[in-house]
């Protein structure tokens, strides 16, 4: 099956996680389906997740853009588009919001509900929705475009040594991006994400090298392994956030940097933070089974394997996958 399918597939329910752009405590009765559709439509949910759907496929679309082979170019352009059709209708927000409903539902409470509406009203809850989130959607297809080139270097070097690591540039003391680098480098839960999104590229390079197990395509298996353990080795997360801090810092002046830090800081959010983060893993599971069990989604994966191109797929171009929506 063509890679970019596999990886827009995988991608729908991330999509879904701007749904919730602040984290708040839990009690008493279940969430209402009238009080989660309400806050929904305040943070914007429905144009949110086109925002992040488009983010997603520009980061997609660069394969047969950067194709030099004519008639390549024009079969992954058009796998591209009915990929990009499919995407677009399963993250539909009609599609979305029941689903995101059930699984909010089972782990947030009336209370967290009205928590998230009365914050969506304060001037914290303002920057987050129109800002913060729209922002961070900004930031996919640039760190894409830096670990794709950063993943060729690696590719490139084929005598199996480790240079110095990377030092991105350290803003001026005391300037605006100096605390938009600060706040990126300790965003929650984002360096945990990044070190087991690059822990899941290299076992999927060892497993991918382990069919190579034979004396004719040993040496083929070898370059995998070491390839596949260089990108988690070398590439390291003070490399993107150095980039998304240079990009917030445009978007946000000092004082919101300086509330949004506060905010994850506060010792009260960090239980809070998990609640979301179960009801998100529910609603990113359901949307992934439901999607990949339709019929479209089959229709479309055999046309595509059907269509598969005859030389290798190039290494993903990965990036801290969900990075924008796990900010949350």
């Amino acid at each position: 099956m063509h890679t970019p399918f596999i990886n827009a597939a995988r991608s729908l329910a991330q999509a879904c996680i701007v749904l919730l752009a602040l984290a708040q405590t839990a009690h008493a009765a279940p969430a209402t389906e009238e009080a989660l559709r309400r806050y929904f439509e305040m943070a914007n949910s429905a144009r949110m997740v086109v925002a992040a759907t488009d983010a997603m496929l520009e980061i997609e679309a660069r394969q047969w853009q950067d194709e030099s082979d004519p008639k390549e170019k024009a079969k992954l352009k058009a796998r591209f588009e009915r990929t990009s059709a499919f995407v677009r209708q399963q993250v539909a927000w009609d599609k979305i919001e029941p689903v995101a409903i059930e699984s909010y539902q089972k782990h947030l409470q009336e209370s967290d509900v009205q928590e998230l509406i009365a914050q969506a009203h304060s001037p914290l809850g303002q920057t987050i929705i129109n800002k913060v989130t729209p922002a961070l959607l900004k930031q996919p297809p640039v760190v894409a475009a830096y670990m794709a080139k950063r993943i060729e270097e690696i590719r490139e070097r084929k005598d199996g040594s480790v240079p110095p690591h990377v030092v991105p540039p350290q803003p001026p003391a005391g300037s605006k991006e100096a605390q938009a680098l600060a706040m990126m480098l300790g965003w929650p839960g984002a360096r945990d994400d990044f070190d087991k999104n690059m822990a899941d590229i290299e076992t999927r390079g060892l497993e991918m090298a382990a069919a190579f197990n034979d004396e004719a395509t040993a040496s083929i298996g070898e370059e995998l392994r070491r390839f596949s353990k260089a990108i988690r080795s070398e590439i390291k997360f003070e490399e993107i956030a150095a980039i998304e801090a240079r990009m917030i810092a445009v978007e946000l002046s000092e004082a919101e940097i300086a509330a949004l830090t506060e905010e994850h800081n506060n010792p009260a959010r960090a239980a809070q933070r998990i609640r979301i983060g179960l009801a998100d893993a529910e609603l990113m599971a359901r949307m992934s089974a439901s999607v990949q069990s339709s019929d479209a989604f089959k229709q479309l994966a055999n046309a595509d394997s059907d269509e598969a191109p005859a030389k290798p797929a190039k290494p993903r171009k990965a990036a801290r996958a969900g990075k924008a929506p796990a900010k949350k």
